[in-house]
């Protein structure tokens, strides 16, 4: 019996042997050629001006009483108006981001709640938020927060 526990054990080890060689020497297989990944385009400073309509951090995306926020790009600056100071800038895009190195804002003491709205407003421009726009639609977006500006209409811009 022990013979043949034995030669099941020489028999089990050759299998094993066998099996590694196999593996050892499989032919390598050729990966199909990939084309290249398409190349992406990011959207330019979407210049002019923007009214805020909509902000996750504002119920009504405005302050029942003060004028309405607003964004405006032009000549590589932004400008920032929460309804009570203006924040502005140098700013870049950087892979799709605005980048506003440094914000300067005039310091007009605001009533609450508009200070509260603005300190999320300026803090939110300063978190580098993604950018995308859609016809006359600009929303940025930062982390869990999202804000939508629309273009303002003509009447409010002060052309005919």
């Amino acid at each position: 019996m022990y013979d043949r526990l034995r030669s099941h054990r020489n028999q089990f080890a050759a299998l094993a042997f066998a099996i590694v060689q196999g593996c050892a020497t499989a032919p390598q297989l050729a990966l199909p050629e990939l084309p290249p990944p398409p190349e992406f385009v990011f959207e330019p400073l979407p210049d002019g001006e923007w009214e805020l309509v909509a902000a996750s951090f504002a119920e009504a995306g405005r302050i029942p009483g003060a004028r309405r926020a607003t964004l405006t790009f032009r000549d590589g600056r932004i400008s920032a108006f929460s309804g009570c100071n203006t924040a502005s800038g140098a700013v870049q895009r950087h892979h799709g981001l605005l980048e506003v190195p440094e914000f300067a804002a005039t310091r007009r003491g605001c009533p609450e709640p508009l200070g509260w709205f603005e300190a999320r407003y300026f803090g939110f421009l300063k978190e580098r938020p993604s950018y995308h726009v859609e016809g006359d639609t600009l929303t940025l977006v930062a982390d869990n927060e999202r804000v939508r500006f629309q273009r303002p209409t003509a009447a409010v811009q002060g052309t005919p």
